[in-house]
């Protein structure tokens, strides 16, 4: 056996509506192998299975016994098996509770994380899948570190979530700013005025157009006038259709922070890729935030973790 193979202690995985992440960890949660799939949801699996066993199998016959966590859409309606989600107050013990082992797997055993349900900054009934892993995997690992944890954690993605920091999940609040801003480079009339980017677009490279967006977010009108924006500043000629889609970003992520995030001067932690991590940490700091950012790959890792313990 190699190393990764003694040391295995859990699989993790995150398996959502466009990919499907898998984590082999050791007992402390340090990643020891990484596979990355694009067999989300939206890839159709009609054998949930053997599409995890195609995965993840090397590691699973090298070390039979080795436990998998599965979070995310995969526990969804349109997933493998549907697992209720649990109210808030949540925490790792909840989760392990409300979990559905996956009868036939073999090998250590599989079981699908649940999903937290909650209210929203309105007041309205708000749900996750995913992200409660990762919440609880970003606090240990700031904890391991020394650093104090931050007043809110944001997690960027196609539907944003916010959650008041605490030891259990108490309150979030879920924003489609990923998603929409999809939608309206893509299908709406502001796509005459962009060039879409694409998924390694350089932020540093837009960086004057995205803080541009940011800083309009900023200013009266609102959303949807702040909107039009990105199609009339083209028109005049203050920017091209290749700057349109960062600065669409500015504005987007910017009233998200806005209607979000609490008082300026406050921190905020950010789960999420490097990438998505990078844009709001340069957002959130030029409005006035203290940041401090957490990989999602190794925060899901981390809470996969807290939760087995409770298995």
């Amino acid at each position: 056996m190699s190393e990764a193979d003694t040391t295995a202690q859990l699989i993790t995985v995150d398996w959502g509506t466009s990919n499907l992440r898998a984590s082999l960890i050791d007992a402390q949660g340090t990643i020891v192998d990484q596979i990355n799939s694009d067999q989300g949801l939206l890839s159709n699996p009609t054998d949930f299975g053997a599409c995890l066993s195609g995965v993840i199998q090397p590691w699973l016959e090298r070390s039979p016994r080795t436990r998998t966590i599965l979070s995310g859409m995969v526990g969804s309606p349109n997933g493998w098996i549907e697992v209720p989600h649990i109210p808030c107050p949540a925490s790792p013990r909840a989760l392990a509770a409300g979990a559905h082992a996956i009868d036939g797997f073999g090998y250590g055993g599989a079981w699908i994380v649940p999903g937290v349900s909650g209210q929203g900054a309105a007041g309205l009934h708000d749900v996750m899948r995913g992200e409660e892993v990762q919440f609880f995997g970003a606090g240990q690992l700031l904890a391991a570190q020394g650093l104090p944890q931050p007043q809110r954690w944001c997690f960027p993605g196609t539907h944003n979530k916010w959650i008041d920091a605490g030891a259990e999940i108490t309150r979030f609040s879920t924003s489609m700013v990923g998603e929409f801003f999809d939608l309206a480079q893509r299908h709406s009339l502001l796509t005459q005025s962009i060039t879409p980017e694409g998924p390694t677009e350089n932020l540093q490279k837009r960086e004057t157009d995205f803080l541009r967006g940011v800083a309009t977010s900023q200013t009266t009108g609102g959303l949807l006038h702040h909107l039009f924006s990105v199609r009339s500043l083209q028109l005049k000629g203050t920017h091209s259709k290749a700057q349109g889609a960062a600065y669409l970003s500015g504005i987007l992520i910017g009233h998200d922070i806005c209607s979000q995030a609490p008082d300026r001067d406050a921190s905020i932690g950010i789960v999420a890729s490097p990438m998505l991590a990078d844009r709001y940490q340069l957002a959130l700091t030029k409005l006035g935030y203290d940041c401090a950012t957490i990989d999602a790959q190794l925060a899901t890792a981390q809470g996969a973790l807290l939760v087995a313990k409770h298995l």
